[in-house]
């Protein structure tokens, strides 16, 4: 490989503040292991985690998150290494999906095939 394709396959790393709110149990995220973000550059993303569904947006922070990595030393006991910081954080919603309801043409086509003659 050339050095230039090394550089092409670098990733991007972002740091999003979270902010979820709702009816779930605050073990769900360590139970589940995984979620998905749908829309995360749109205005409203979606986030899966299990079956639970959020809807979000982005809000300006009061004051500014930091974030930070922790490391274990045996010697000197655990130590956190700063990442970086944001002024926005996704505020994230519970949200329940409900059935799509067929348009009233869909219903009249219905109620006219079960009708018994």
């Amino acid at each position: 490989m050339a050095s230039g394709s090394k550089d092409a396959e670098e990733e991007e790393v972002t740091y999003i503040l979270l902010e979820v709110t709702g009816i779930i149990d605050a073990d769900t995220f360590s139970k589940t292991g995984n979620c998905r973000i749908l829309g995360l550059m749109s205005d409203n993303p979606i986030l899966q985690v299990g079956n639970y569904i959020f809807s979000g947006e982005y809000k300006e922070t009061v004051g500014t998150a930091m974030f930070f990595v922790e490391h274990s030393n045996e010697k000197t006991g655990p130590s956190l290494e700063y990442v970086c910081k944001s002024s926005r954080k996704l505020a994230l919603q519970r949200a329940v999906l409900k059935p799509k309801k067929s348009s009233s043409k869909d219903t009249a086509e219905e109620s006219d095939s079960s009708e018994v003659k």
